[in-house]
């Protein structure tokens, strides 16, 4: 059960209203009056609760559940004991994610600006919006209707920011056009100067970095992740991706739509990734590369050339993982020999 101290359940609701949120297939006669009170795991998930169970590794928790209505699909029922109350759903992760937000849905905003915000007097505020505690909101800003942000948070001269966005505590924002339902969360850096250095008579000196970020709609960041501005040109983080903790995306990259890019990930300046691309955590992508769409990068990897779209690739330097798995093979029987 969620802490009541930092988690705000709604409900309880019926089986039916939730089978009709999550378009379940009809329900056994007589469960439609049941009301759930909660979502729970499998193993602490009690007569009130409603859990699921999509995935073989947790056949011994949903043998032991004692969950009031478990979700699952028509493939895996045939695990479920026989006395379980099943709703028989074709995703059930997404089904169970849906009843999450249904039970826990966003607080509600508190349109106004708090007294020690700092708001220039050319900046436009839509209607709806909170500005908490200690932000500074430059020249020119424009933020959209029913914003959120949060404590602390700089966001700079001439930045646009969309309808229905929220902005972490402490997270600095410049050089950026943010579009509609950004979330991002605490400590983020957006439009910071690109890594450009040229030597010269007395060291290295600063190249100038003259673009934008543009954060298409619907984008998820991470805490602690840095978003460099371009040098000449955007940096782009494409519609609906979602950046992990902990990510730092370089000057020019380009992400496509519907991007996962998990923990520590670095990719280099003038990168292009493509569409639903997927990389693991502690990748790194040098720069001037092309990723093409649906291709995946396993964890730790290094990519050092173009990937073509759809592959799948592991290892330093990245290669097909196929090949990946059989160097690891070789090289583990090849060391036990010489020992």
């Amino acid at each position: 059960m969620a802490d009541a101290r930092f988690f705000h359940r709604a409900g309880p609701y019926s089986l039916a209203d939730i089978a009709l949120v999550i378009g379940a297939e009809p329900l056994t006669a007589g469960d439609e009056t049941l009301a759930v009170h909660d979502i729970a795991s499998l193993e602490n998930a009690g007569p009130d609760d409603i859990s699921v169970f999509s995935d073989l590794r947790y056949l011994k928790a949903l043998a032991a559940s004692k969950a009031g209505a478990i979700i699952i699909s028509r493939k895996l029922a045939h695990h479920a004991p026989a006395e379980s109350r099943l709703i028989y759903v074709a995703d059930p992760r997404r089904a169970y994610a849906q009843v999450g937000r249904l039970f826990y849905p966003p607080l509600a905003l508190t349109p106004g600006v708090h007294a020690t915000a700092s708001i220039h007097p050319s900046a436009c505020i839509g209607p709806g919006t909170q500005i908490d505690a200690g932000v500074i909101v430059g020249r020119d800003v424009d933020i959209g209707e029913r914003c959120h942000i949060a404590a602390n948070v700089v966001v700079g001269d001439g930045v646009l920011i969309g309808d229905d966005c929220h902005i972490g505590a402490n997270s600095s924002i410049s050089h950026a056009l943010i579009g509609h339902r950004v979330e991002i969360e605490t400590c983020v850096t957006i439009g910071s100067q690109g890594f450009g250095f040229v030597p010269g008579p007395a060291g290295l000196e600063r190249m100038l970095q003259l673009g934008r970020v543009v954060i298409e709609e619907g984008v998820k960041i991470g805490a602690n992740c840095a978003i460099d501005r371009g040098a000449t040109e955007d940096t782009v983080i494409g519609t609906g991706t979602v950046l992990d903790n902990l990510v730092h995306i370089g000057h020019n990259v380009r992400l496509g739509r519907h991007c996962v890019i998990c923990g520590q990930v670095g990719i280099a300046g003038s990168t292009v990734v493509g569409d639903g691309v997927m990389m693991g955590g502690q990748t790194g992508v040098a720069d001037h590369l092309t990723i093409g769409a649906r291709a995946q990068i396993a964890a730790k990897s290094g990519v050092m050339r173009d990937v073509p779209a759809g592959a799948i690739m592991g290892g330093f330097p990245a290669m097909p993982i196929k090949d990946w798995h059989r160097q690891t093979i070789g090289i583990a029987r090849f060391s036990k020999k010489v020992e």
